[in-house]
């Protein structure tokens, strides 16, 4: 049997007319739509993946960079505090358009999961006044090493942070170190630096009898 098509037509019938969303609903074009269809209660927008764009089954050419202009350019988000967008491809500059977005502004809650963010995204992180409210922040599976881990142990902004996954990066021992070291990340109160290469024993001690780290109550390291 021959497999169907699955046509940019098909993907707009699949889009919700825009009945639902009040006076604003017949001016969203079909991207807009699907996009409002992931804000839950105003304040949470939540993108789990590549595909609820798509149009053809399959991440689109340039999509990180052109889900960032819809996310930044989009009013409704105005008031979403929750900011989560994994398994999305996003680049440093993907962020930086969502950092340069006038409706993005008090986020306390950012998960950029499994995304290719890199030292230089997690640059833009520690250095962005836009992020001084986060309390919960997982930047798992982002290729980030010690760099991006030294950025984030003396960010001048990050100091509320109480629960930081950095799960299967490599930040290595320096990274770990400067964790370990940080007076900026004194609230953390769960990290998780599992998959890190994080070899020595000496290593994790330091951050296991930090003198830093005084509020920490669940830590894995291995």
């Amino acid at each position: 049997m021959k497999k169907p098509v699955f046509s940019a037509k098909d993907w707009e019938k699949l889009v919700n007319d825009g009945t639902n969303y009040g006076d604003v609903g017949d001016q969203f074009t079909p991207r807009q739509k699907a996009l409002f269809e992931c804000i839950k209660d105003k304040k949470v927008l939540k993108l789990q993946d590549a595909y609820v764009f798509s149009k053809h089954g399959k991440k689109e050419e340039n999509h990180a960079v052109d889900l960032a202009r819809l996310i930044a350019e989009f009013e409704p988000i105005s008031k979403v505090t929750s900011l989560i967008i994994t398994h999305n491809g996003f680049t440093p500059e993907a962020l930086q358009i969502l950092i340069d977005s006038p409706y993005l502004q008090d986020i306390e809650y950012l998960q950029l999961g499994s995304n290719e963010l890199g030292d230089a995204g997690v640059r833009l992180i520690a250095q962005t006044e836009k992020f001084k409210n986060v309390h919960t922040l997982n930047l798992e599976c982002n290729g980030i090493g010690p760099e991006g881990a030294c950025a984030l142990a003396t960010s001048p902004w990050l100091n509320k942070i109480d629960y930081l996954s950095l799960v299967d990066n490599r930040v290595g021992e320096e990274g770990a170190r400067a964790i370990a070291d940080s007076d900026n990340l004194a609230s953390l109160t769960y990290l998780h630096l599992g998959g890190n290469r994080i070899k020595s024993e000496e290593a994790r001690e330091a951050v296991r009898q930090s003198k830093k780290l005084v509020n920490l109550k669940t830590l894995k390291i291995f």
